[in-house]
């Protein structure tokens, strides 16, 4: 029986949700300083951005053995789950009823 999801997929997944959790959030950050955007508003787009920017410079340090679509998606994917890691671990306000 062979397995359908790698140990070595997994790991890369979860490297990729922490860069894109930490370098989404320095994004985030940036945009907030520059606009006048919301806290998750500004998670989304700086790890949107950087699943881009992260999945390009994943496929140069590679000379062209990965292909583009791959590296991305596996850091849209990490994304998602960083976004997750911001969401649960971010300062929002509580209404207090």
């Amino acid at each position: 029986m062979k397995k359908m999801i790698s140990p070595g997929f997994v790991a890369e997944i979860l490297g990729a949700a922490f860069t894109m959790a930490l370098t989404g959030a320095l994004v985030a950050w940036l945009f907030r300083k520059i606009t006048r955007i919301g806290l998750l508003p500004s998670y989304a787009l700086g790890i949107t951005v950087m699943t881009f920017v992260a999945a390009a410079l994943y496929v140069s340090g590679h000379d062209g053995t990965v292909d583009y679509l791959s590296a991305w998606i596996k850091y849209a994917i990490g994304g998602v789950v960083g976004f997750l890691i911001l969401y649960t671990t971010s300062r929002r306000s509580v209404s207090k009823t």
